[in-house]
């Protein structure tokens, strides 16, 4: 049997982070997530995702730190990341986003069906 796609979920706000895992692990993705920033490129490494979630406003490291830290590394730089956030601001910058790898932007608070519509958009079926 094939493995599930994976997807890391990082946000600080464990609601919508256990939200996001418990939709995704419904829909047949592997999902893990972390609420610890500072753990992030840990988890990076660890799960190998072939997609991530990812906030925006986060403290210690925020999620413009953590896509800098993905596309600096060879080993990371080519995973898709989906910027999911509360930050009013953050579809304005949405250029500058995509520039670091990000596929696009989406405000909270999630809509679970566009979320997992542009997952499918961008990574394909759970298999």
């Amino acid at each position: 049997m094939e493995m599930a796609k994976r997807i890391l979920i990082v946000d600080d706000d464990k609601a919508i982070a256990d939200m996001l895992e418990q939709t995704l692990l419904q829909e047949g993705y592997s999902a893990r997530k972390t609420t610890q920033p500072l753990r992030f490129f840990d988890e990076v490494r660890e799960f190998q995702p072939d997609l991530i979630l990812l906030d925006l406003m986060m403290p210690y490291l925020d999620g413009s730190d953590e896509l800098k830290l993905l596309s600096l590394n060879p080993e990371t730089s080519n995973i898709p990341v989906i910027m999911v956030t509360a930050h009013v601001d953050a579809k304005r910058h949405e250029e500058e986003y995509q520039a670091q790898g990000v596929k696009i932007v989406v405000t909270k608070p999630v809509d679970l069906n566009y979320i997992l519509q542009l997952i499918h958009d961008t990574i394909g079926d759970p298999q």
